[in-house]
């Protein structure tokens, strides 16, 4: 084929024959953006091998894909009773996540010994992987596509919650905000991860990965278990205190929604300690891995006002779910 490169002295050719004709000293062609550079000689004619074809570097260019979520429908109407089913008596007001995470993947010490393959995630071939083994979200979606869609919600909260009252509060945020089941779609990692690559510690970096993911969604809802911001667990996890600081800073919608319990306990509470309780401290709260700890702390210390500000734009927040909720009763 023939490249045509233009200069204003002169134009350069490859001909048919492989020779370079033209006096150009160096041009890039507009359409392949390759540059030319070859010896300044009085020949017409030159070589192939006198000349040098300069191929800028192409930037890797990562694919964004809307992350995708489980409808509110499946988790409220569908997932407890699926989970009552499978494990009998061994689910009950207590299991929290964690406990259903060595129910379904086994402990620690021996994860994946021996896995339940609820709703077929487990014998579900993971095509990026080559082997068995897909997220929760993946396997509902092959039951029924309609409980997957592109994640409208990101869910912040810990997996030392207990499942029952986890659900019981998203049922009771999305029927307050008026938000439609069916087609309102939260990302919760203990769904929406694959737990095979993330529990074996062989997933990409999670800072990064929650991250992204919190500004692509564009809106969290953060469960939180207490009023008492305090003693929360949920202030006491740095990776729910790390997605809050993500929305923070990049101008993400943030609402809180409290469990059950809490509200209650803070319709009966008195005025020094509701005073008390939106007290947070973002830099008290911990994480499992020592090394996460180090990276989330010190993305929150070099943000604009550090750990202060983003205390007092916590606290700020609780205080507007406080008074939200002592408004509706």
């Amino acid at each position: 084929s023939k490249l045509d490169f233009k200069h204003e002295t002169g134009s350069l050719a490859v001909g048919d024959r492989g020779e370079v004709v033209g006096r150009a000293i160096a041009q890039w062609d507009p359409k392949t953006h390759v540059r030319c550079r070859f010896p300044k000689i009085p020949s017409k004619h030159l070589a192939l091998d006198q000349l040098e074809l300069e191929v800028p570097r192409q930037e890797k260019v990562r694919e964004v894909i809307a992350p995708q979520g489980v409808s509110i429908d499946f988790l409220v109407n569908h997932f407890d009773r699926i989970l009552q089913k499978q494990f009998r008596s061994k689910y009950n007001e207590s299991t929290t996540f964690a406990d259903l995470a060595v129910l379904l993947w086994g402990p620690a010490h021996a994860r994946f010994s021996d896995v339940v393959d609820l709703l077929g995630h487990a014998s579900l071939k993971d095509d990026n992987r080559g082997e068995s083994g897909v997220s929760l979200r993946a396997a509902i979606g092959e039951r029924n596509a309609a409980d997957v869609g592109r994640a409208t919600l990101f869910i912040s909260w810990t997996w030392r919650y207990s499942v029952k009252k986890f659900l019981e509060a998203l049922r009771n945020y999305c029927a307050d905000k008026k938000l439609p089941f069916s087609t309102t779609f939260a990302w919760i990692c203990f769904f929406c991860n694959n737990q095979f690559t993330w529990l074996s510690g062989t997933q990409n970096d999670g800072v990064e990965t929650f991250g992204d993911t919190v500004k692509q969604i564009g809106r969290v809802v953060c469960v939180v278990d207490s009023f008492r911001a305090s003693t929360a667990l949920y202030f006491s996890r740095l990776w729910t205190v790390f997605e809050v600081f993500i929305a923070l800073i990049s101008g993400v919608d943030i609402d809180f929604a409290l469990m059950s319990d809490s509200e209650q306990e803070l319709l009966d509470a008195r005025i020094s300690e509701l005073k008390q309780s939106i007290k947070v401290d973002v830099m008290s709260a911990h994480a499992t891995d020592e090394n996460d700890e180090k990276k989330i702390k010190a993305l929150i210390a070099g943000a604009d006002g550090g750990p202060n500000a983003i205390n007092a734009a916590v606290a700020k927040l609780f205080i507007k779910i406080v008074a939200e909720c002592l408004a509706q009763d």
